[in-house]
């Protein structure tokens, strides 16, 4: 909220003893991706110490105005894990990790334990994500619908904009009330299984009768509902 003119001066106050870096902070969250993209380039034309951007999240942008904000020139840009911070939070690392190397193809960084990482914070703050974050929630590369799972036997490209293995993850094709058998013989064959037309039928069956209540079923009890069947011949 503060006038852009009084940002230059302080920054150009700071700038005079040497500092490493000026900050501009949307501590309210009001910025959005085209006034972080403004008033990161108004300032960078008169200031040439680096620009560091810092941003909350109280409408959902933090991630989206951080990375404008680096569009214009912010050379550091503040994060933390799982967006954890005052209130809303802050722009999340893993979000913004991942989204500069697929759209803009910076691939310096090892995003390998990015989920590791996430439930470590997770566990050790209290704070837990929702199951639909992005990148590290447990249904971020999760799949359900039939044709999305056959889609993603075949192609993994076809649903996913990038590998689960890039951020240390794991693909979960989920047995549900909206899967067909086509997709269901999919998911037993990635499991590691061949069951016959009769066992998948009684497959399909008792995966409609303990999914008619819930989304899904875990891969665990699909692979115990499986076993079970084998048994039953």
């Amino acid at each position: 909220r503060t006038d852009i003119e009084i940002l230059k001066s302080a920054f150009s106050s700071a700038e005079e003893y040497g500092v490493d870096y000026v900050s501009i902070a949307d501590t309210i969250g009001i910025l959005n991706p085209t006034t972080s993209y403004n008033i990161v380039s108004s300032i960078k034309q008169e200031i040439k110490t680096p620009i560091c951007i810092h941003c909350h999240n109280d409408l959902g942008l933090a991630t989206a105005n951080t990375l404008s904000a680096a569009e214009a020139g912010a050379k550091q840009l503040h994060t933390t894990v799982n967006g954890i911070g005052e209130r809303a939070g802050n722009a999340a690392l893993e979000e913004v990790l991942i989204s500069l190397m697929v759209q803009y193809g910076i691939d310096q960084y090892n995003t390998e334990n990015i989920t590791k990482l996430s439930a470590m914070v997770q566990e050790y703050s209290n704070v837990y994500t929702a199951p639909n974050k992005a990148i590290v929630g447990k249904n971020a590369f999760s799949h359900e619908s039939g044709i999305h799972v056959m889609a993603i036997l075949e192609n993994p490209k076809t649903y996913e904009l990038f590998s689960p293995e890039l951020v240390g993850g794991k693909r979960n094709l989920i047995a549900g009330k909206h899967t067909g058998m086509k997709a269901l013989k999919g998911i037993v064959a990635d499991i590691g299984y061949t069951l016959t037309d009769q066992e998948l039928n009684a497959l399909i069956e008792k995966v409609k009768n303990c999914t008619e209540a819930k989304k899904g079923i875990s891969r665990n009890r699909l692979e115990n509902i499986i076993k079970g069947i084998k048994g039953e011949k």
